[in-house]
């Protein structure tokens, strides 16, 4: 399901994070911030050019401040005045219901889009187990503040250089989880979730998030409505 508003954002701070990647600390209208689902994306658009996809990287509290990220396609959004918001729109992560223990993978950007889903669960759903299994180079995407955060549930790891998907198959013999979030660049994300099916978690038990199905991103396979977060068992061949 999926609920709206079109409305404005007020860009208070541009972060600076990385080359690739846009990324705003912005305040929402007075009605804007109701029923957005970690894993959703919203629609930023300045007049100038095409409305652009940002991933909410933190959900907006009571002050209407949160934190959106998006990729660099051709020039970044202009940022000197309100923005025209339209959000949240897509299909989120599903909510870790009746699940003990919950896997996250999350290289490069990816981590930006299940870093609000990551803040939501450990503060309303304690009884869930969290594991990160991430990269160096997401912890280098990360703002600062949700770095700090993410340290303090002691999620985050010393940044290392070794592979990621080596580390998900420990982790993985180790235990295996009850639920899978895989968001990464597309070719890494579904060899993670390969890997969790061969290990044993069922197809309907692992969730990818698709970067291609944003508006802009150029996929043909997919549209906006059936993501960006899609179950492994209904993606096959789709990205």
């Amino acid at each position: 399901m999926e609920w709206q508003t079109i409305g404005r954002a007020r860009v208070l701070e541009e972060l600076s994070i990385s080359d690739s990647t846009q990324c705003l600390r912005v305040k929402l209208d007075d009605d804007e911030t109701q029923s957005i689902i970690p894993g959703q994306y919203c629609l930023l658009d300045d007049r100038v050019q095409a409305a652009r996809a940002f991933n909410y990287v933190s959900l907006p509290g009571r002050d209407r401040l949160c934190i959106l990220a998006a990729s660099r396609r051709g020039v970044p959004l202009c940022t000197d005045g309100p923005l025209l918001y339209r959000g949240p729109l897509g299909v989120g992560w599903p909510l870790p219901f009746g699940v003990s223990r919950l896997l996250v993978f999350a290289c490069n950007a990816g981590i930006l889009a299940v870093a609000a889903a990551i803040d939501e669960f450990a503060c309303w759903l304690p009884w869930v187990q969290l594991v990160l299994v991430e990269d160096a180079s997401s912890q280098a995407c990360l703002p600062d503040d949700c770095r700090r955060w993410l340290h303090s549930l002691g999620l985050l790891t010393s940044p290392v250089e070794d592979c990621p998907l080596e580390r998900l198959r420990a982790q993985l013999s180790r235990q295996l989880p009850d639920l899978v979030y895989c968001s990464a660049p597309a070719p890494l994300a579904l060899k993670a979730a390969r890997l969790c099916l061969w290990h044993g978690v069922p197809a309907y038990r692992i969730w990818v998030r698709a970067e291609c199905a944003l508006p802009g991103a150029g996929s043909t396979s997919l549209s906006a409505a059936d993501g960006p977060v899609l179950r492994f068992d209904r993606l096959s061949g789709r990205i």
